[in-house]
């Protein structure tokens, strides 16, 4: 797979894969890795990464008739630029757009843009789509970012409370959220509807805060010990270092009409220990 290196002039650096437009690390300028990236992941074409932002389109997890997570993933998408700004930050965008093969399973013409910008302390990921057919189209989507931690159970995330969420593991909807913050004890798997103020994931060294625009829900995932060493491609105690905190468009689904175009996207940036 072709690889896409982006450096700063304050020294921020991010590395891609023009599979998936994915991004695999993220280090702010003076700082350490924010991405988490399974050291047992397959990098090979077709195959699915498990780490880094994973960009879920046009269908997020197993709901609907396409592969999980739809097809954005493993697509090869199209580099379009690459390097500094003229204010020093480094950025990469990427496009993917029908073929043949994804016509037979989503018959849609489309185009899909992922841009990615970082600067110091901060990663700006703008995800946007374009209906360019003559019908009109729906879909979900989520940038699934693993945040890299370094141990789950100092974790706390702070920004959800009064939100209503769908808990995937029980299988129950419209719960509400009262902690003021939230601890990962165990398998995690919430959709969060309606974020509108940033989440801030906590622990003793650092502060990682997290907005997000134009994506309407939240999605908080951990496999835990138990189902996460049932997974092949995470390593041993992986499930310990990293905490999904995706920006996404779930609860309802995104419709498009002939010419029409959405855009969301999710900035983290890091703070000081708290």
């Amino acid at each position: 797979m072709d690889q896409v290196l982006l450096n700063s002039r304050d020294g921020a650096t991010a590395s891609m894969y023009t599979q998936g437009a994915h991004l695999c690390s993220w280090i702010p300028a003076g700082g350490k890795e924010q991405l988490f990236l399974s050291q047992t992941t397959v990098l090979r074409e077709g195959v699915a990464i498990r780490g880094g932002v994973p960009v879920i389109f046009p269908q997020f997890a197993g709901v609907g008739t396409l592969p999980k997570h739809g097809f954005a993933r493993t697509a090869v998408w199209r580099l379009l630029r690459s390097g500094q700004t003229e204010t020093g930050a480094a950025q990469a965008v990427f496009e993917l757009q029908e073929n043949i093969a994804r016509l037979q399973i989503w018959p849609y013409v489309f185009r899909a843009e992922l841009m990615v910008t970082i600067a110091a302390d901060t990663l700006h990921i703008d995800f946007s789509v374009v209906n360019h057919g003559d019908t009109a189209l729906s879909f979900t989507c989520a940038l699934h970012t693993y945040c890299a931690v370094a141990q789950i159970a100092g974790v706390r995330v702070h920004g959800l409370t009064g939100l209503r969420y769908r808990d995937s593991v029980s299988g129950v909807s419209d719960c509400l959220e009262t902690g003021a913050d939230l601890s990962i004890r165990g398998e995690i798997d919430r959709i969060y509807a309606d974020v509108a103020m940033p989440l801030e994931v906590r622990q003793p060294q650092q502060t990682l805060h997290i907005s997000q625009s134009g994506f309407p829900d939240a999605v908080i995932w951990n496999p835990g010990a138990e189902k996460g060493a049932s997974l092949s491609d995470l390593e041993p105690q992986g499930y310990a270092h990293m905490l999904c905190v995706e920006a996404a468009a779930i609860m309802h689904p995104i419709q498009l009409g002939p010419g029409m175009s959405w855009s969301g996207s999710q900035t983290l940036r890091v703070l000081a220990g708290n």
